[in-house]
């Protein structure tokens, strides 16, 4: 297995110009008070990544809030418009650090003014890019102030999730990209690359803390809680932490576990999992 760190890394720092402090990426925000993070995504957010990074960033003295929607992506505006609703939230919670874990829905055909663009037509890829063009703007701000760390879907068996996967990956990696050469500040963390092999199969064990071990839960799809840790939470954090002033690690915010600022839904009766049917194509 690839281990994912260096790769998180060294694709920051190769996005961004050499920043004048050397122990400081070029994609750190300008803060002033405390460093304010906020969260968005779906299930995974909602449910297992979401509260762990929320006790990862309170270790670091970082006041986290989140909405983890399940079953929500770019796809289906018509079920939850996250490029829509993210302007609103960044004035509402006045982050300095926006975090977006999504993608794993989108499999499936997109629907844009009331009608459906299948998956595969260059139509799609070029709507899916403006959508993700939308998050990255509504969440890094008019004047791209904030940092946006942008963690793509992780890989799963299923026939349709092996040949979608990599493609949503890749349109969002070169957004996050392009967005970075505009004079954004953001990070992709490729988490469809850390759970494949070099054959771009999904694995089921991996090298976790030096030994081998399982990855995937009991339906074989979700990841388990210490695969959640390494492949999708410390990777984000690790991005995040060299932007964190020195003192917020020994003045940890005293609401720092108020979930007030938090949203979590539950599953629709049916849509019980991310990588749903089509929805307009009668799968």
């Amino acid at each position: 297995m690839r281990h994912l760190t260096p790769a998180t890394i060294l694709f920051a720092l190769a996005l961004a110009a050499p920043s004048v402090m050397a122990d400081t990426p070029d994609y750190c925000p300008d803060v002033e008070g405390p460093t304010k993070v906020y969260a968005v995504g779906s299930s995974t957010m909602g449910s297992v990544l979401g509260p762990m990074l929320k006790r990862m960033f309170k270790a670091q003295g970082v006041k986290m809030n989140r909405w983890g929607k399940a079953s929500s992506g770019l796809a289906r505006p018509d079920f939850h418009d996250w490029p829509k609703l993210m302007p609103g939230l960044m004035r509402k919670h006045k982050p300095y650090i926006v975090v977006i874990s999504m993608g794993s829905n989108d499999f499936q055909s997109i629907w844009h003014r009331k009608k459906w663009i299948g998956f595969g037509e260059d139509r799609w890829d070029e709507i899916y890019a403006e959508r993700v063009d939308r998050m990255l703007k509504a969440a890094g701000g008019d004047n791209s102030h904030r940092l946006v760390v942008w963690e793509g879907p992780y890989a799963f068996k299923g026939n349709k999730a092996r040949k979608r996967a990599p493609v949503v990956n890749r349109i969002m990696k070169e957004r996050v990209a392009a967005y970075v050469k505009g004079g954004g500040k953001a990070v992709f963390i490729d988490a469809f690359e850390a759970t494949t092999d070099a054959k771009g199969r999904p694995l089921d064990r991996a090298k976790l803390s030096g030994k081998k071990v399982d990855i995937r839960g009991g339906d074989g799809i979700h990841l388990t809680v210490d695969a959640v840790r390494a492949l999708l939470a410390e990777p984000i954090l690790e991005a995040v932490r060299p932007c964190l002033h020195p003192d917020e690690a020994v003045a940890a915010q005293a609401d720092s576990d108020d979930d007030g600022g938090d949203k979590t839904e539950p599953d629709p009766p049916a849509e019980r999992h991310e990588g749903k049917p089509d929805k307009g194509q009668g799968s």
